[in-house]
């Protein structure tokens, strides 16, 4: 029945999916033309607004990526970030969603040593669709660890006693700047379809930190670049760390956007606005 309901706009995604960039993923993945006719990235979003969502989101891609970029995600993980921390190798990849991608289409995965221990999984759609001004917005709807706490915690340590998912957010921040969006919509914990029973995790106390709740939205609106407290606000006994964790993030974000950069088509959208 919501298929026949929404026929014509299903007949619109079939199109979009049958462009050359999405032939090969279609070809693997053939359940993805019908992925919006259960939960798709929240409990309160009708099957109406997950095809229009996912219609966004293929289209943006098309339009703004080279043709083989979801081919190359797909298949093998794009790095987008890596460093060497005391022997360890610390990677930021770009990856399609394989097992939960009802959760979104595409994902930023944090590894140490090569073993993905957190994940981002969001999706690009229009804002109108969340009531938003923006052309274009980012919506999160999975933060997960993946792997033991053990990983986790020594991630943390040796990444300045930065958490993974903040090192993610710091790296979607760069995702968001080599295309030129100013809004990242994050799902509330109330409307989590995502929430593991192994590593519970408070998304109204995380995205909480970088934005605010919409009413009645169950969504919160972060704003890009990400607020930061003034440095003379902060103890000076804790000043210079906050500095190093800030430079630590900085340098994730700008490389993310660097490599990000190498994928689309044209110049980035920040240059073009910047011309303008």
């Amino acid at each position: 029945m919501l298929l026949i309901l929404n026929i014509r706009q299903h007949l619109k995604f079939i199109r979009i999916l049958s462009h050359p960039q999405t032939k090969q993923l279609i070809i693997s993945k053939p359940e993805l033309t019908y992925k919006y006719l259960r939960n798709y990235i929240s409990f309160n979003i009708s099957a109406r607004t997950g095809l229009l969502i996912l219609i966004s989101h293929y289209s943006y891609l098309q339009k703004n990526f080279k043709i083989d970029f979801l081919e190359n995600i797909s298949t093998t993980p794009v790095v987008l970030w890596g460093q060497y921390i005391e022997g360890i190798s610390f990677e930021i990849v770009m990856d399609f969603p394989h097992t939960v991608d009802h959760e979104g289409d595409l994902c930023l995965i944090f590894k140490s040593d090569l073993v993905s221990i957190y994940r981002v999984i969001f999706v690009i759609a229009d804002g109108s669709l969340f009531e938003l001004p923006d052309a274009h917005v980012m919506c999160v709807s999975s933060v997960q660890g993946i792997h033991g706490f053990q990983g986790i915690q020594q991630a943390t340590k040796l990444c300045h006693d930065i958490q993974p998912a903040q090192l993610l957010m710091a790296a979607l921040n760069g995702v968001g700047q080599a295309l030129g969006f100013t809004t990242i919509v994050g799902i509330a914990t109330k409307s989590q379809i995502c929430q593991s029973e192994k590593f519970y995790f408070s998304y109204d106390e995380f995205f909480g930190k970088y934005g605010d709740l919409v009413p009645q939205k169950n969504f919160y609106r972060i704003p890009l670049p990400y607020a930061e407290s003034a440095l003379d606000l902060i103890h000076a006994r804790h000043r210079k760390r906050t500095q190093k964790k800030r430079a630590f993030k900085n340098e994730i974000r700008d490389k993310v956007a660097s490599s990000i950069e190498q994928y689309l088509v044209g110049e980035p959208a920040y240059c073009s606005a910047a011309k303008t």
